[in-house]
């Protein structure tokens, strides 16, 4: 028998992104000043239809293996060649504005929403563009602010979001340290870079990169255009467009530079503190807000897949062990979305916090969509590993994993949050946030399982941190037990804190979800 357009999934194409997600609208809710909060709002529920109804289907279009970036020859060379799904795409995201100078808390927010389609060969360029603002803002001379910044907030430019970041190289991966690519200073004060770059993310008009100085073991960072201020192109070589199994609407290359223009950013000596308080700090906040939209995706499509498949003359939604893997997966997106919320408005109040939260959500938020996936595929069971099914959960699997390996591994991440939380003011200021869920839980009985188990956890936490400090030789070991703790303690003391708050709008049993 044929199958009827009623045999159909649905998919979620015909929802509005943020009008189906109850708790992002009521954290904007609580968050957005209360000066035109009604028009942001209304702005966001534009966004959110823009994301389901017009970029998903531009990004599935632009994932088919023939409209997937070229490496074309022009007249400077070899040069990415995207096809025009894929532009439109980026130009329309970026005309609803997700760059600065839009608030953190907005622009992150419509991050999350984008990033519901997958990465889309959009939020990496987001992420990088997003950066390379920060960089220039805070660290440009103002020459160079000048001209690049045009360049790089330009939704009409050749590549829409424009910026690149390139530093790992081949024989040393994550530790930026080794670099080999050598940089030579030039009598005008620019310099020529020459080595090759292994990962180089979404090579546009302009990128960020590193390089030592000549005769010097320092790593510093240096800004450089695709072309030079003549209008020719640098010298640079494009040697191919890797074969990496996710994200594939943008472009990872291999670049060689044959004595390539660059222009230093910022003092030299601080080239690493640079990079890693400003390009990699702006780049995990955005790996944190992909994998938690990928995270509701996955959520939206389990949902209305359950509700719609049928076994036994009822929905697969009615029997037991499916509503327990939703509840769970309800359960892991609230969490970790309550936890990003709180990151970007402790980052917004320069809250010492923000220096553990950032590390360590960008470890436990990727983790956790990485499995909120495999559990959505698993509930479709062989409908969930097709490329062609309305649901894009294999597109999702792939681009989620790469979430979980950018920007460092989870050893490094956890290296870097457990070194806040022995500073002082990190660990006090981090203690705080946990706390603050005792007053909310004070004097409401259903609460008091959940209160206890979380001062518990507190407790551990603390204990542990301090047994470290007697103890350097487990420090490295120790370092990814004890974010694990951390997370799990945050994700019940923002439970407990929002109980009577923006969690109730999901309407789940929160004894349930605070175990």
């Amino acid at each position: 028998m044929p199958q009827t357009k009623e045999d159909e999934y649905p998919g979620v194409a015909s929802l509005n992104f943020f009008n189906e997600d109850k708790l992002l609208n009521a954290i904007l809710r609580a968050r957005l000043p209360a000066s035109g909060r009604d028009r942001k709002l209304k702005e966001f529920e534009r966004f959110g239809e823009l994301c389901a109804s017009i970029l998903g289907p531009l990004i599935e279009r632009s994932h088919e293996e023939a409209r997937l970036p070229k490496l074309v020859k022009g007249r400077g060379g070899a040069e990415v060649r995207y096809c025009p799904e894929q532009i439109k795409a980026r130009r329309l995201a970026m005309k609803a504005g997700i760059l600065p100078p839009i608030p953190l808390l907005e622009r992150m927010a419509k991050a999350y929403l984008l990033n519901q389609n997958g990465e889309g060969g959009i939020t990496c360029p987001l992420a990088m563009t997003d950066g390379l603002i920060d960089l220039l803002k805070e660290h440009g001379a103002v020459e160079q602010q000048e001209r690049y910044l045009p360049i790089v907030e330009d939704a009409n430019g050749p590549t829409p979001l424009t910026g690149g970041q390139m530093v790992t190289e081949k024989n040393t991966g994550s530790n930026v340290s080794e670099n080999t690519t050598e940089a030579v200073q030039k009598s005008d004060g620019t310099w020529r870079l020459t080595g090759l770059k292994w990962f180089c993310s979404n090579p546009g008009e302009l990128w960020v990169t590193s390089a030592k100085p000549q005769g010097s073991g320092i790593v510093a960072l240096f800004l450089m255009p695709r072309r030079l201020p003549n209008g020719k192109p640098n010298s640079i070589k494009i040697q191919k467009i890797k074969a990496i199994c996710g994200t594939r609407g943008k472009a990872t290359a291999e670049i060689e530079y044959r004595g390539a223009y660059a222009e230093l950013i910022g003092r030299a000596s601080h080239g690493m503190a640079i990079l890693l308080n400003t390009v990699l700090r702006t780049s995990r906040i955005h790996t944190a807000a992909a994998s938690l939209g990928m995270m509701r995706r996955a959520l939206l499509e389990a949902e209305r897949y359950a509700a719609w498949r049928r076994v036994l003359g009822k929905p697969i939604a009615e029997f037991a062990h499916v509503e327990a893997t939703l509840l769970g997966m309800r359960s892991r997106w609230a969490g970790c979305a309550l936890a990003f919320f709180e990151e970007l408005d402790l980052i917004e109040k320069r809250d010492p916090a923000a220096d553990v939260l950032v590390p360590l959500l960008k470890i436990h938020i990727s983790k956790r969509a990485t499995d909120q996936v495999r559990e959505a595929q698993l509930l479709f069971a062989g409908n969930g590993i097709l490329m062609d099914y309305p649901a894009p959960l294999t597109r999702l699997a792939n681009d989620v994993l790469i979430q979980e390996i950018w920007e460092g591994t989870h050893a490094i991440l956890a290296g870097h949050a457990l070194k806040a939380l022995r500073r002082p003011a990190s660990r006090r200021a981090f203690f705080a946030v946990l706390e603050s869920a005792e007053k909310n839980a004070e004097g409401k009985r259903e609460l008091l399982a959940p209160l206890e188990k979380l001062l518990g956890l507190r407790e551990k936490l603390s204990n542990e941190l301090d047994e470290l400090a007697g103890n350097e030789d487990d420090k490295d070991l120790a370092a990814l037990r004890i974010c694990d703790a951390a997370f799990d303690t945050l994700r019940l003391a923002l439970f407990l804190r929002e109980a009577q708050g923006p969690l109730d709008v999901l309407e789940s049993r929160f004894a349930e979800m605070a175990a």
